[in-house]
């Protein structure tokens, strides 16, 4: 089993409040916008300690939407670096017409996909993470800077993890709303400790 890095789920509570006003940009709930077909492209890691980049992994990268019920959807964010480790970050948020929303009560974490911007930030013991980029429904990118306050495996305490994906897609049409991948389960950080969860296989 392949584990360089930490592997990440996020399914914070909802909240009745936003972190804007903003109108949603498009037609069409989350789901039905950006579900379907998985973003497809490149994975690229950058350790740096203390402020200097020491070691870069290079693979593949992946986004896709699943899980979707009524009122909320999961967003899955791959990073595949072959036999040196892998990346899984699930986020499960609430739907708000083409928005996604994930904001924890009582706290300042979030994670919001809104006029087609991904922005985030994420605070526990072990980690801060700040999150921002773009969602499309040809093109997503996203750009994540974890700080570590722990060693964790290839990251000892004060080193930091520059990940970048840039994707893209066919946009599905109406009667092309298949992914065409199937799903495996793999080992999921959670708050609870290490859990098992399914991500998107294709």
């Amino acid at each position: 089993m392949k584990k360089l890095f930490t592997i990440f789920i996020v399914s914070l509570l909802f909240v009745g409040c936003s972190k804007d006003d903003s109108t949603p940009i498009a037609d069409g709930d989350f789901d039905e916008l950006y579900g379907g077909k998985p973003y497809k492209g490149t994975a690229r890691g950058v350790r740096s300690q203390p402020g200097e980049a020491d070691y870069t992994w290079n693979g593949e990268g992946r986004i896709a939407v699943i899980e979707a019920t009524n009122d909320s959807v999961s967003v899955v964010f791959m990073a595949d670096f072959d036999d040196q480790g892998e990346i899984n970050l699930k986020f499960r948020g609430k739907i708000h017409g083409s928005d996604l929303r994930l904001e924890a009560a009582e706290s300042e974490s979030y994670f919001v996909i809104s006029q087609e911007k991904i922005d985030g930030k994420i605070e526990n013991v072990a980690q801060s993470m700040l999150f921002d980029g773009i969602f499309q429904r040809g093109k997503a990118d996203l750009a994540m800077s974890i700080y570590f306050k722990q060693t964790d495996g290839a990251f000892p305490a004060g080193s930091t993890l520059n990940l970048q994906l840039n994707t893209t897609r066919e946009i599905p049409t109406e009667n092309d709303d298949d992914s065409g991948c199937g799903v495996r389960v793999v080992p999921i950080w959670g708050p609870n400790g290490m859990t098992m969860g399914m991500v998107p296989d294709c």
